[in-house]
């Protein structure tokens, strides 16, 4: 097992339910690419990225949190008053700011104005920050951004469109790791360290991932998309090459297979309502065990929508409210057969069961809640 994989193993052990973020995050910086966290406050989302960060020993970590009264100082460093007075440039003084750095976390990215997006634009397309009259190379490896939505205005979307990764990050679902999560310390603290020369070398390997085996699948993918009308780039899909690559590598690997291509699901799309439509497609092509689990998931979120209109108060009557219940019980149960034997299945034949398990894992909460309900009578 290599660092990377410790740093992996270690973060999980903390993070409850957060293991495709960590995923999502460690492959971004071997994929030497930017990522997004989407969701409410209170989802952890800036303690995960501070604690990835933190194993890295060396890194210049800037951190910064945007509102609409931000400004380009704060981000890229204060004018040098000297340099304007002694020879009239306009100069910042960049050390211990964004263009100086490694690894770079802004929280609520998208209520920065148009100015701060220009020079950030260039920092992430490019690593290269215009100061004054000189052009600064910038040593960033990842630029993490978080924001409790998605941007509304037209003028972001080209701004959205560079992190490559996207994640919609929910709150605990599993009642016992609600429990875990009360007894969690509340400082993170790294065990496994890299350097920044560290990742430099892992992101010469990943250049090294054959990914001959999976082209055909990610062209068909694409494809498939098109027919949903969900478009994919040429910028995006080249890019989503490098992404499959880290991500074989973060799971061991030197060839990338059929499994690597899930991290496409984080990649390929841009509303959040195509989230599910992509995710469908990419196992369809990658791990059809995946897909059918997908197929009944939707059929439990059915299930939570009609139990919002259970009268709880009139279950004790035995009625229909009471009969809705059994019913709901019965479904879950079925679901759960069903998701079991897929899950043996997807195991035997080599394919990862992750998506099943989280499945599993929400049915069993679903139905801790109908029981819950039926134990009041």
């Amino acid at each position: 097992m290599n660092a990377i994989q410790k740093i992996r193993n270690e973060l999980n052990s903390y993070f409850l339910e957060r293991k495709e973020e960590i995923d999502i995050a460690l492959t971004s910086i071997l994929a030497n690419e930017h990522c997004i966290f989407l969701g409410n406050p209170g989802v952890a989302k800036s303690q995960l990225i501070r604690a990835i960060s933190s194993h890295i020993s060396d890194a210049d970590y800037f951190e910064k949190l945007i509102t609409r009264f931000s400004t380009e100082d704060e981000l890229f460093g204060p004018l040098s008053i000297k340099e304007l007075k002694d020879n009239d440039r306009f100069i910042r003084k960049t050390e211990n700011y964004m263009p100086d750095a490694e690894i770079v976390f802004l929280d609520e990215i998208f209520k920065a104005n148009s100015s701060i997006l220009n020079a950030l634009l260039s920092i992430i397309n490019e690593r290269i920050y215009h100061n004054g009259d000189e052009v600064q190379r910038a040593p960033l490896i990842s630029l993490f951004g978080a924001s409790n939505e998605l941007p509304e205005e037209n003028g972001l979307f080209a701004f959205y469109d560079r992190f490559l990764f996207r994640k919609i990050v929910k709150n605990i679902n599993n009642r016992e790791n609600l429990k875990k999560l009360v007894y969690l310390d509340e400082d993170y603290k790294p065990k496994t360290k890299i350097t920044v020369e560290d990742i430099k070398k892992l992101q010469k390997e990943v250049e090294k991932v054959n990914i001959d085996g999976i082209v055909d699948y990610l062209l068909d993918i694409k494809m498939k998309l098109n027919h949903h009308n969900i478009f994919i780039s040429d910028r995006r899909l080249k890019k989503s090459i490098k992404a499959i690559k880290s991500y074989a590598l973060l799971n061991g690997k030197k060839e990338a297979d059929e499994n690597d291509l899930e991290i496409l699901r984080h990649i390929f799309w841009d509303e959040v309502e195509d989230y599910l439509t992509v995710s469908k497609v990419i196992f369809e092509c990658s791990n059809s065990y995946s897909q059918k689990a997908l197929e009944k998931k939707e059929i439990l979120d059915n299930l939570k929508k009609e139990l919002k209109y259970i009268n709880t108060k009139k279950i004790k009557n035995c009625g229909k409210d009471y009969n809705k219940l059994i019913e709901m019980l019965c479904k879950v149960g079925y679901i759960k057969l069903e998701l079991k034997k897929m899950r043996n299945e997807a195991l035997s034949n080599g394919k990862s069961s992750e998506v099943i398990d989280n499945i599993l894992n929400d049915c069993k909460e679903f139905d801790k809640i109908i029981e819950g309900l039926l134990n009041e009578l």
